[in-house]
């Protein structure tokens, strides 16, 4: 019961961008590479969490933390957020005595890296991948770009060519849409997909969604134009225009900054369970 009580203790993160960033941070940074994980309703959720508080050393603080790596001990962290209708979990390690990747760990033969190919982290639908990317620098007064590696989220390849899909069908239909509260057609879901997580990943799929939109929107602007002349006439050049990329990229789409994981009262695994929906609670 004691073990139970503690693990309803953990923290959860206080929204799904500080969730992501603060899994980029472990993984990438701290190098928690080895993972097991998966989903679950809430009515197990708090059992899977006192088995692995039994098995691993994952409700120590930061201190106990840093001796064990001096140690050559692994470092373990249980991650909790709510995934649809159930939640998500994940026990990530890094290398060292006792960790997913020690051969005589319970869940040795479960864990995988989360550098291979086939064996990244996803939540919900983003994909946490090792990648390369080009970054401004200033070289002897000069601006220049280096090819830098960095762990970065980014979409799913499903849910990229699924957001193109629904992009595609919208311009089929000459659905030019409307945002704001009621949005909807080609502009509503554009502006849904400025409302993702805008890590750099993310952001940087997001514009290409932008202009591919764009540039198909384009083709078919004319037939629309057509198809509503009061609009033609009452905006004149600007009717059926979709925002132009560098007003998308500079007033719409803000870079990530770093935010704080935790809220000002923490957000705890077993207030999260406490207030879970009824169905969810049960399973159903």
């Amino acid at each position: 019961m004691d073990t139970v009580h503690n693990a309803l203790s953990l923290k959860v993160a206080r929204n799904l961008t500080a969730h992501l960033q603060l899994l980029q941070v472990l993984v990438g940074r701290d190098c928690y590479r080895n993972w097991v994980g998966g989903r679950l309703p809430a009515a197990k959720l708090a059992g899977l969490a006192a088995k692995f508080a039994d098995r691993y050393p994952i409700l120590v603080g930061n201190n106990r933390r840093a001796y064990d790596t001096k140690c050559g001990r692994a470092s373990l962290r249980f991650l909790v957020y709510p995934d649809g209708d159930q939640f998500a979990w994940l026990l990530i390690s890094t290398a060292g005595k006792g960790g997913l990747a020690d051969p005589t760990s319970p869940d040795f033969k479960s864990a995988r890296d989360a550098m291979g190919a086939d064996s990244h982290i996803t939540c919900r639908d983003y994909v946490l991948l090792y990648a390369t990317k080009k970054e401004p620098r200033l070289v002897k007064g000069k601006t220049i770009l280096k090819t830098i590696s960095t762990w970065t989220w980014k979409m799913r390849p499903e849910v990229f060519s699924g957001a193109k899909s629904v992009i595609d069908d919208n311009i089929k239909a000459l659905a030019y849409g409307a945002e704001g509260p009621r949005s909807f057609g080609l502009r509503g879901y554009l502006e849904k997909q400025r409302n993702r997580p805008l890590l750099s990943g993310v952001r940087t799929q997001v514009i290409e969604l932008h202009k591919h939109a764009q540039s198909q929107w384009g083709l078919v602007r004319p037939a629309w134009l057509v198809k509503h002349p009061q609009f033609a006439k009452q905006y004149g050049h600007a009717a059926g225009a979709l925002l132009p990329i560098k007003q998308v990229i500079h007033t719409r789409l803000p870079k990530s900054v770093r935010i704080t994981v935790y809220g000002d009262v923490p957000q705890t695994l077993g207030g999260l369970l406490a207030t879970a929906p009824v169905e969810l609670a049960a399973g159903g």
